[in-house]
């Protein structure tokens, strides 16, 4: 069984670098946001947001309200970061 720690600790080391080594094909973010109903005026529920890296794709189609959720602290903490002056929420719990 894997342990819950070792999964954190493990993307607490990425999160300072995972957006550098980030790549993005639009189309199947677009396909993925279609079929989740990401469009304006919904309600996103983001788990496992890592850094946030789509924080900017639910803006853009307008949607009212993200709460965002991660594991890793280290990655939400980032996440946070993106998220201020957006109607992006972000969370980290024990």
């Amino acid at each position: 069984m894997i342990d819950k720690r070792d999964v954190q600790a493990f993307f607490d080391r990425l999160a300072p670098d995972w957006d550098a080594g980030m790549v993005r094909n639009e189309a199947v973010i677009a396909r993925i946001l279609d079929n989740a109903g990401v469009c304006e005026g919904c309600t996103v529920l983001d788990v496992a947001c890592g850094t946030g890296v789509l924080f900017g794709d639910y803006v853009k189609r307008g949607a009212a309200r993200v709460t965002a959720v991660d594991l890793s602290p280290e990655m939400a903490a980032r996440a946070v970061e993106k998220a201020a002056g957006t109607l992006c929420s972000t969370r980290w719990t024990p």
